[in-house]
């Protein structure tokens, strides 16, 4: 496998780890809490609709309260990846739909978007520094 071929994977799944941490934060918000630490970038910044959240501990906390909080579980899928590197940087764009169970109503919604990520090479690994989430209505 090729060097690029193998950090288009290893940015893959990556963005697969924060699916997965934000699935498991509505049944065990610790350990999601700590999957993310090796998921982002200390200087974050994530566009969610409402107003931009700046660092990692504010999308930890966005993800595994207001989120995760109301549901009784989700399910990220993504889908059609188109990953770009140029050197130490790289930018991801994803196709998502999302299902979730809510706590209050018991009501199976489905959310989707797009996901538009870059992320930066870090002596640690990729980790991603910034996340403009798009949803479709």
């Amino acid at each position: 496998m090729t060097d690029g071929a193998e950090q288009t994977l290893a940015i893959a799944n990556l963005k697969a780890r924060y699916c997965a941490a934000a699935d498991l934060a509505a049944s065990d918000p610790v350990q999601a809490h700590a999957l993310f630490a090796d998921i982002f970038a200390a200087d974050f910044v994530g566009h969610y609709g409402m107003g931009p959240l700046v660092g990692a501990q504010a999308i930890t906390d966005f993800l595994c309260t207001a989120i995760a909080g109301n549901s009784l579980w989700v399910l990220h899928m993504l889908h059609s990846p188109r990953i770009a590197i140029e050197g130490d940087h790289a930018t991801g764009d994803w196709t998502v739909l999302v299902k979730l169970k809510r706590r209050e109503s018991g009501a199976v919604d489905t959310v989707m978007g797009r996901y538009s990520d870059h992320f930066r090479l870090t002596p640690k690994g990729w980790r991603i520094d910034k996340v403009t989430f798009d949803r479709l209505e």
